[in-house]
């Protein structure tokens, strides 16, 4: 037999030419899958539903109720087929499958080559391959295949959201429903399949830097394993600056593992984006065998320091929590983000880059992977990288308690493994979670003591994945990287404000507060808070059939899943306004229930971060970014990727400086710059019929990286706002009307928007008016409070011949052209 030619290792994507079906129970599967008959083309990376959907063999499961109508496609079982070819020239054939959904028996050439039982668990198979090869794999319903193992492993147990077999299945655990989300139990390949040949190759690529105290050195360790015949084989390492330069460069002798150091001296450090920049090495690997290129790859990284500060707050109880980067103390602001769709092979490069720059421009500087979904693909963490986003990484277990038996740790300990191993060079990543909300859970369950020790045998022994199996495989591949066993997780009780993360909810969920009980509400960091709106109507009416555009509608409730939610929706919106028998109205309502919520959770956890040493809260995370489908929820982005009102208000609180009163006439500012700033403060008081009767101005000192207190101001039933000013330009605005706004008439004011350039907007008005909203999507600010003598310029992409402006208690159409109000309600 010749010894096959040497040649660089060869990828084939297996994208192509597949067909699937659905199992029929009465043939056998050899025969199943030979038969002619049933098979229609698909695309991979795909799902079953999104396949029969583009076959138009299912309706639209997101159009009105027709989420009930699909529920057969999770019962069953499917068959997916494709015939290609192979070079047999390589020593070494291997079957790379990134992600298959969910159980899954893989046929090559009619022989079982693989049994998978993980989602998100990539395999990578040796084969033998013929020239022209068939693969076949049969889908298992995850649905069956869930309550047979947990009928087999003590029944049920107590969790929120979804089915309780759930917890035994290694899938996106909100595919089987969350209270945001219907039940569509997905199953197919999900990721990338490939053929990758080679007769050498390298087969795992760790980096780990060190950066010095002082910042001026970082080491670089390199980790190198190669698999295959190396035995004249040579690695060539070449790390480039973050301009493509080459700092460094060296050849070494090729061995199983190889280990090598790089010194950077005076390294670009990488910054989330509110405090520098980003600059990514890289370095290049090259494996070369008699001299030939046989294998290369690049690997791109981030020289950063990061640390979790839980250090004693003066005159407070408890430990702070916040993040140090490069030294640096930060407020974290931010999102909780879910997978951005139910069928997610639809998430496109796009999608994910529209929403993250979203979260930029909104002043966000961290999203939180929640762990009920997935982790993320690559292009997620690497566009965090490239914008300066600090993501925080939960691991795949939500609100539940998981089992604890010998097979399932050890598929937990496989995925763990993978999924470090993919995603430890990202310097965005700074802190890894074991699960959302599961101590909490089980503390209500009275099944969590935090002075016994994890018992894999005890009710809750899935405190063996979150303290044992979890940290271990940390420390084995990412040992540098911060881990914590939950979020939230905390002391003695889960509601602790005092260490820890919290998760507030409070204010919507079981007490349903008032929004403005979040000054007794925070936690040392916040990492879930939200108030739930309706989305945009554009959105609701992609979906809801026009005879049932109204807010009492079995098609409006259905994309509704949160328990109590529409009784909830009511008793906050009623606050607002009377009469909101139409969907528009109540629409509006809902939204500016979540903006004002959002806007006074942020503004009064931004003034507990104090000042060094009285870090009282060291960040928040709104639920949610974005959503899965067309839903009221509690994200600011609805699934058409169009704003709500509360982006708006979550981008202004956001801002490094901002200026803020609260009802008890307190008024201080928030500057996340790392020097002081000498402003102008302007504060003035109207009268409900929208008289000034009060004003003065202050020269004010804002402390770097700090809230300042400014003072207060006399109280009374009265519209109060403020402003600061340096070099006579507007910097920051805030303003507080008479609550609840049901109760008290607003003055009838004059509302004036004028074209003044080519994508720019004046308006103004001439007495205090509440939450301004301008029905468009391409808008630098929307959802306003107005006052006299204070016009405020809005730019847009593109201004529209008429514009339709609502606000609390009216609305009005613009005809831009004419510049003239052509209706007035």
């Amino acid at each position: 037999m010749s010894i096959p030619q040497l040649k660089l290792r060869q990828q084939q994507i297996l994208n192509h030419g597949w067909f699937f079906k659905e199992r029929q129970i009465k043939l056998s599967l050899e025969a199943d899958f030979a038969t002619p008959e049933g098979w229609y083309s698909c695309r991979v990376p795909s799902s079953t539903y999104q396949n029969l959907l583009e076959q138009q063999l299912i309706p639209d499961p997101y159009y009105d109720q027709n989420e009930h109508l699909v529920q057969w496609v999770g019962e069953r079982d499917w068959l997916y087929r494709l015939e290609f070819n192979a070079n047999q020239n390589y020593t070494y054939s291997e079957l790379c499958f990134d992600g298959l959904d969910t159980f899954a028996s893989v046929y090559l050439n009619g022989q079982l080559i693989l049994e998978n039982q993980n989602m998100f668990l990539g395999q990578r198979i040796p084969v033998q391959l013929q020239a022209k090869n068939t693969l076949e794999i049969h889908f298992k319903s995850a649905w069956f295949e869930g309550l047979k193992r947990m009928e087999a492993n003590g029944g049920a147990k107590p969790l929120w959201n979804g089915d309780a077999s759930r917890v035994h299945v290694r899938k996106a655990q909100y595919h089987y429903s969350w209270d945001w989300g219907p039940k569509l139990l997905d199953s197919g390949i999900w990721q990338e399949i490939r053929l990758e040949q080679f007769n050498t190759r390298i087969a795992d690529l760790t980096l780990q830097t060190n950066l010095e105290p002082n910042f001026e050195i970082s080491s670089l360790d390199i980790l190198l394993q190669l698999n295959g015949q190396f035995e004249t084989a040579e690695v060539v390492l070449t790390l480039c600056d973050p301009n493509g330069i080459t700092l460094e460069k060296t050849r070494l002798p090729a061995t199983t593992a190889l280990k090598h150091q790089f010194m950077v001296l005076q390294p670009k450090l990488w910054y989330p984006h509110t405090l520098g920049s980003q600059p990514l090495y890289c370095l290049k690997v090259v494996l070369l065998q008699d001299g030939v290129i046989v294998d290369q790859s690049e690997q791109s990284f981030g020289i950063r320091q990061v640390r979790v500060v839980q250090e004693p707050i003066a005159n407070q109880s408890g430990s702070s929590f916040y993040f140090e980067i490069n030294g640096i103390a930060m407020f974290t602001s931010g999102a909780n983000w879910i997978p951005d769709d139910l069928m997610l092979a639809r998430v496109t490069p796009e999608r994910y880059r529209a929403r993250i720059e979203a979260a930029k421009n909104a002043n966000m500087t961290m999203l939180r992977i929640w762990g009920g979904g997935i982790y993320e693909d690559k292009i997620f963490y690497q566009l965090c990288d490239q914008m300066g986003i600090l993501v925080w990484q939960d691991f795949m277990f939500g609100c539940a308690i998981y089992p604890s038996y010998p097979a399932f740790l050890e598929n937990v300990k496989q995925e763990a493994s993978y999924q470090i191993k993919r995603l430890r060079n990202h310097p965005s990543i700074v802190i890894w979670t074991g699960n959302n909300e599961d101590y909490p859970l089980a503390f209500g369950q009275g099944l969590y003591d935090a002075s016994v020790a994890p018992d894999a045998t005890a009710t809750f022994g899935a405190r063996v994945i979150y303290e044992q199996v979890l940290p271990n495989c940390m420390q084995e591949f990412a040992p540098d990287a911060y881990y914590q066993a939950g979020s939230p997780f905390f002391g003695a009780f889960p509601d602790d404000q005092t260490i820890g993360d919290r998760h507030t909810w409070d204010v919507w969920g079981s007490a349903a507060v008032p929004y403005r009980e979040y000054q007794h509400l925070g936690g040392r960091f916040v990492s879930e808070f939200g108030m739930c709106a309706a989305p945009r109507l554009e959105t609701l009416r992609e979906v809801i059939p026009a005879n049932q555009w109204s807010p009492s509608s079995p098609s409006f409730e259905h994309h509704m899943k949160a328990d109590q939610g529409m009784m909830r929706l009511h008793k906050y919106a009623a606050d607002i306004a009377k009469n909101l028998e139409t969907l528009e109205d109540f629409v509006f309502a809902t939204q500016i229930v979540q903006s004002e919520a959002l806007n006074a959770a942020y503004r009064i956890w931004r003034r507990a971060w104090g000042r060094p040493h009285h870090r009282a809260c060291g960040g928040a995370l709104v639920w949610q970014l974005n959503d899965c489908w067309q839903v009221s929820s509690w994200a600011i982005i609805d699934s058409s990727h169009r704003y709500k009102p509360a982006y708006y208000t979550v981008k202004r609180a956001l801002q490094a400086i901002t200026i803020n009163l609260w009802t008890d006439g307190a008024i201080w500012a928030s500057n996340h710059h790392l020097e002081t700033w000498q402003c102008d403060l302007e504060i003035y008081i109207f009268d409900l019929q929208g008289q000034v009767i009060h004003f003065e101005t202050r020269a004010v000192n804002l402390a770097a990286n700090a809230s300042t207190e400014l003072g207060t101001m006399p109280q009374g039933q009265a519209i109060y706002a403020v402003r600061l000013l340096q070099n006579n330009q507007v910097i920051a605005r805030d303003s507080i009307f008479p609550e609840p706004y049901v109760q008290f008439e607003l003055p009838k004011a004059n509302i004036q928007v004028e074209q003044i350039g080519k994508h720019q907007l004046k308006i103004s008005t001439d007495k205090p008016v509440k939450a301004v909203w301008l029905e468009t999507n391409e808008i630098s600010d929307n959802m306003l409070d107005l006052m006299p003598n204070d016009p405020q310029i809005l730019e847009l992409a593109s201004i529209p011949e008429q514009l339709e402006l609502r606000f609390l208690g009216g609305q009005k159409v613009f005809n831009l052209q004419a510049q003239l109000v052509i209706g007035d309600d």
